[in-house]
């Protein structure tokens, strides 16, 4: 069983956020920030541009423009052409929209994502994110399941520490809009989903008997349930927020930078499965 809701505050409200520093966890979490600032498409190209800038000023003619060509290309297949939608709608596919659901659950698991932390503590108020979808998704099932206990997964996924984390935010917001905030566990632990599963696993006790609902973004889902798939846990996905177009046209041409957008996501995920593969935290690239 869930913890009482006597425990459901986050323990960083009101005070400095410093996430669990186990050590291969730490090393991954940093390690996979830290490349994805240089490898994001717009951040890359902007490299290669300065790059190209640099390589003219030094007299570096063929290095200025094969950087310059490098720039322009990422920025074309990942904003002008359907590579990067059609990539994102290979994983928001992968499982139904709204599937139909058991009589009785074991719970639900909602990860963070719903709301931006920094731009909420700049200010003070809780700022929805691009998939806050989440927080709607937490709302529908809980009246769904009034019985059911609800994780609300809500650390901060940034490098740094911060004075209050999204779990934080996230009651404040349930509060808002009506929904008994008491009924969930917000843990302001984990930042990305390995920690969401070990901590999650944690509150949860019993993950196997009876089916957990998992919340989440629709792109990010596959390697969610990879996560918790391969710890042991009865998963139904319950995906939100899709950012392609629709499933049978994710792209929409002449709209360069909701394209750059989708791509740039999509190329995360495929990343994330990859490198979550690789280090054996889920069974297969692309998880059932």
């Amino acid at each position: 069983m869930v913890s009482a809701p006597s425990s459901s505050r986050p323990a960083s409200a009101g005070s400095r956020h410093s996430p669990s520093e186990e050590p291969e966890t730490s090393m991954f979490f940093v390690a996979a920030k830290l490349f994805w600032i240089v490898a994001a498409p717009a951040s890359l190209a902007c490299l290669l541009a300065v790059l190209a800038l640099a390589a003219r000023l030094a007299g570096r003619r063929r290095l200025a423009m094969a950087a310059l060509w490098a720039s322009a290309s990422i920025l074309i297949v990942a904003g002008a052409t359907p590579l990067g939608p059609w990539a994102g709608s290979l994983l928001e596919t992968r499982y139904p929209a709204r599937p139909p659901l058991p009589a009785e659950i074991a719970g639900i698991v909602v990860l963070g994502g719903a709301l931006d932390t920094d731009r909420s503590i700049a200010w003070d108020m809780p700022v929805i994110a691009g998939e806050g979808e989440r927080i709607f998704g937490l709302v529908e099932l809980g009246r769904r399941f009034p019985g059911a206990p609800i994780i609300y997964a809500g650390g901060y996924g940034g490098l740094g520490t911060v004075e209050k984390v999204e779990a934080a935010f996230a009651r404040t917001l349930l509060e808002q809009i009506g929904f008994d905030a008491d009924r969930v566990r917000f843990d302001d632990q984990p930042r990305n989903t390995i920690e969401n599963e070990a901590r999650a696993r944690e509150l949860a006790g019993d993950i196997a008997s009876r089916p957990w609902l998992l919340v989440t973004g629709a792109m990010h889902m596959p390697r969610a349930v990879g996560v918790f798939r391969g710890a042991g846990w009865s998963i139904i996905p319950w995906p939100v927020g899709p950012a392609t177009l629709s499933p049978d046209g994710p792209w929409q041409p002449l709209a360069p930078g909701e394209t750059l957008m989708v791509s740039t996501q999509a190329a995360r995920e495929w990343i994330g499965l990859l490198a979550y593969y690789l280090a054996g935290n889920t069974e297969s690239l692309l998880p059932d």
